[in-house]
């Protein structure tokens, strides 16, 4: 087994965090605003919950991670979207969900501004910080690397998602 010390856990993680912005760019290309928000079945998530709280989930933990605060907050995008700075979209309700529009420069804005927050965060980050313990979700800590692996896992998870609702959307052949 490899051990931390071996790997540029910097530049691994970055190279992950690349993969979802660049889905969410091209996956929401030439879509109306009609066809961001669309819920298959009512108590589904749209591409835009889907962006807004990968997104969200990206900025929280690498901001708790790397011991700063979340663009969500220093930037003012809780109050440009007029909601709660805790909220991240996990425990959302169906009407939570349902209701979930914000202007489509605000959702790709935040997206932007939290892949940016989450690249420079990681760069920054030293050994013994990615080794600290962090509060992943409520009650569930573990390293900050690990969480932060594991925010790559829910983006990729995520990504899949809009891409497949957008091609339920515009049909095959989209990309």
């Amino acid at each position: 087994m490899t051990s931390i010390e071996n790997v540029d856990l910097n530049r691994f993680i970055i190279t992950l965090c690349e993969s979802p912005i660049r889905w969410i760019h091209e996956a929401t290309n030439g879509l109306t605003d009609d066809q961001l928000y669309f819920q298959p079945e009512p108590g589904t998530n749209s591409i835009a919950w889907l962006i807004w709280h990968l997104s969200r989930w990206r900025d929280k933990i690498s901001a708790t991670a790397s011991g700063e605060l979340e663009v969500w907050q220093s930037q003012g995008w809780a109050d440009k979207y007029e909601m709660d700075i805790a909220r991240t979209g996990l425990g959302d309700t169906i009407e939570q969900v349902a209701s979930f529009r914000v202007p489509r420069d605000l959702l790709i804005g935040y997206a932007d501004s939290a892949h940016k927050a989450i690249t420079d965060r990681v760069s920054r980050m030293s050994p013994s910080q990615f080794a600290s313990e962090i509060e992943y979700m409520p009650g569930s800590f573990r390293s900050a690397w690990r969480a932060l692996i594991s925010v790559m896992g829910d983006s990729s998870e995520h990504t899949g998602q809009i891409n497949y609702l957008r091609g339920l959307l515009t049909g095959p052949g989209w990309r």
